[in-house]
């Protein structure tokens, strides 16, 4: 990197390494982990350091890795190690496809209980996120506020129960594309109290389940419907729910933001 001085004079080179490790550090903190632990931490012996510091890893995003990676990596060894980088200190993980019961279980076994936002996308293969990994999960981790499970199809009305009694500050929920219905949506009513945000989309609940969560949810702010078909929002239902949230998107509200 060049910059020049202010009378104009010869350029001088920055040199990396001579910049403060804090700012290393916040610099290498915006990459991706998957890149810090493939590439970023060989590149010199004072970026391997400050890559082993335990602040670089409170958040953890193994999402957008790419099918090419995914098959040329063992995602879930390199996400453990990420864990233990942590040294308890995870607050924030987010995991695409290779997700399973056992990648939780280690989260829960290392010590990570300060964790307060937890993504799961996509890890249906044969069931490798479902009930028993989350419920467990729902036992382990008090402060989580924010829950993304989307594209896991093993997760039942089971688990948004425990998460319900297992996370009383849980603020915002995202369940979609998992083939929940009245069920998912009455779990959610009746487990979860303080909710402030709700992503249901593709979800199969109907009038009577969404009265419930309207009731159920008093503080909810923002509510995600769209796609959910068996909705039908006309009359009363859909003045309370203009005069209720802050943000809501009803079942043909635009995609254009939605990945999945």
């Amino acid at each position: 990197m060049d910059y020049r001085s202010s009378n104009a004079g010869p350029a001088k080179k920055l040199n990396w390494l001579d910049l403060p490790d804090d700012l290393t550090l916040m610099i290498i903190g915006k990459l991706m982990t998957f890149e810090i632990l493939t590439s970023t931490q060989f590149v010199c012996p004072k970026w391997r350091r400050i890559c082993m510091d335990p602040l670089l890893w409170c958040t953890i995003n193994m999402c957008d890795i790419g099918i090419h990676n995914s098959v040329d990596y063992n995602l879930e060894k390199l996400c453990r190690h990420a864990i233990d980088r942590s040294c308890g200190h995870l607050i924030d993980i987010s995991i695409e496809y290779f997700g399973t019961n056992n990648l939780l279980k280690y989260i829960i076994d290392s010590g990570c209980h300060k964790l307060r936002h937890l993504r799961l996308v996509e890890c249906y293969h044969f069931y490798r996120i479902s009930d028993v990994g989350l419920c467990e999960m729902a036992e382990k981790f008090p402060l989580l506020e924010e829950l993304d499970i989307i594209l896991c199809s093993g997760v039942s009305s089971i688990v948004l129960e425990a998460i319900g009694r297992g996370y009383p500050l849980l603020k915002s929920l995202k369940y979609n594309n998992n083939g929940g219905g009245n069920k998912e949506a009455l779990a959610i009513a009746q487990n979860m109290p303080n909710l402030r945000h709700l992503q249901l989309v593709r979800n199969y609940l109907d009038n009577s389940s969404l009265s419930a969560i309207l009731d159920g949810c008093p503080h909810l702010e923002s509510l995600d419907l769209r796609l959910c078909r068996h909705v039908e929002l006309e009359g009363k239902l859909r003045t309370r729910c203009d005069e209720q949230l802050k943000d809501f998107r009803d079942t043909d509200a635009p995609l254009d933001d939605f990945k999945f």
